[in-house]
């Protein structure tokens, strides 16, 4: 499960992709929001029967050529920091680095929309965001 912040993921400069099992069966999804010339990485979900297999990595790297495609300057990953990982499944081995941690970043966000947090089981949410950039073409 996970959180996006776009509001609608069919707008014009939202870009979706989704991995499905031989059955075509859904096992993962992600979105890349393009603004200007920096993309924001909204979203990744891989059904845990499949995290560890290369799912979620398969999925970070279409969106990078995405991003590359469009001559985007950089590309923003905002990360729930979970309690038994230090860092985004594979973010850091495909060239994200840390740029920022942020407190109470969905606080706002999960009083507007109601929810608990899935991390920190909250209302409102008071996970850290853990804010990480990758620098595309010329700036790399």
């Amino acid at each position: 499960m996970g959180y996006c912040l776009s509001k609608d993921i069919h707008a014009e400069n939202n870009y979706a992709w989704c991995a499905v099992d031989d059955a075509k069966k859904l096992i993962g999804f992600t979105l890349l929001k393009v603004e200007d010339k920096k993309g924001v990485f909204e979203l990744t979900v891989v059904d845990e029967l499949y995290r560890r297999k290369g799912v979620g990595t398969s999925l970070f790297k279409e969106r990078i050529k995405k991003a590359e495609f469009f001559g985007l300057e950089k590309i923003t990953l905002n990360h729930w920091l979970k309690k038994n990982s230090k860092q985004p499944f594979c973010a850091v081995k495909l060239g994200f680095s840390l740029s920022e941690i942020k407190k109470n970043y969905w606080s706002t966000q999960s009083m507007v929309f109601g929810y608990n947090c899935i991390e920190c089981n909250q209302l409102p949410c008071v996970c850290e965001c853990h804010v990480y950039i990758m620098k595309l073409g010329s700036d790399a």
